[in-house]
């Protein structure tokens, strides 16, 4: 469960089922206001917990940083993506908690009030997939960090050359600088014609 594979899988569907449902009603509910009358609102996630979408994003960045990095980038990546599920987990819980203040502060913020408005709140199934979601993320983080060690890094072909066993070419231009003729190959005598 602590492969590379299946830790990058997780935290993907994680950051995934984050961002499709942020755009989802997560709360229904009714105004009780002597202005607005008794209308119901309907909330999204973007509103209701404006992090979701950030943490969603930044999860699954993170998750990439921790497959495809070196030992130190593994590691930050790790924390990052358990601390974006953690904020996920957060916000959506607060939601939960309190679905009607959700409702009393978006319908202030639609007009134009500060503070909230009195109203009942009730949550829809995308907030608990949305939990779900950032359940996901903060679980694939913490497997990343248990399995780090015995994760392979990317093949020799990523790397960058160090200088050893590969010959190091040099520009003309750097040629010419330290007094060499640049038409001339290297091993041609001088005096030779080109041919």
């Amino acid at each position: 469960m602590t492969s590379k594979r299946n830790v990058l899988l997780l935290a993907l569907l994680g950051a995934v089922v984050l961002l499709a449902t942020a755009g989802r009603t997560w709360v229904e509910g009714t105004l009780h206001d002597a202005v607005l009358q008794d209308s119901t609102v309907s909330v999204d996630g973007n509103d209701a917990a404006s992090g979701v979408l950030a943490a969603g994003l930044v999860g699954a960045a993170a998750a990439v940083a921790t497959a495809t990095g070196g030992r130190v980038v593994r590691r930050v990546g790790a924390v990052a993506t358990v601390l974006a599920g953690v904020l996920a987990i957060v916000l959506t819980v607060r939601v939960l908690l309190d679905p009607a203040d959700v409702v009393g502060r978006q319908a202030a913020q639609t007009t134009g009030r500060t503070g909230t408005v009195p109203a009942d709140g009730t949550v829809t199934t995308w907030v608990w997939v949305a939990l779900l979601g950032g359940v996901l993320l903060a679980a694939a983080g913490a497997l990343a960090f248990v399995g780090i060690r015995r994760w392979a890094g990317l093949s020799s072909r990523y790397e960058a050359p160090t200088g050893r066993g590969h010959a190091t070419r040099v520009s003309d231009w750097e040629r010419l600088s330290q007094g060499e003729d640049p038409t001339v190959e290297p091993g041609d005598a001088a005096g030779d014609p080109p041919r």
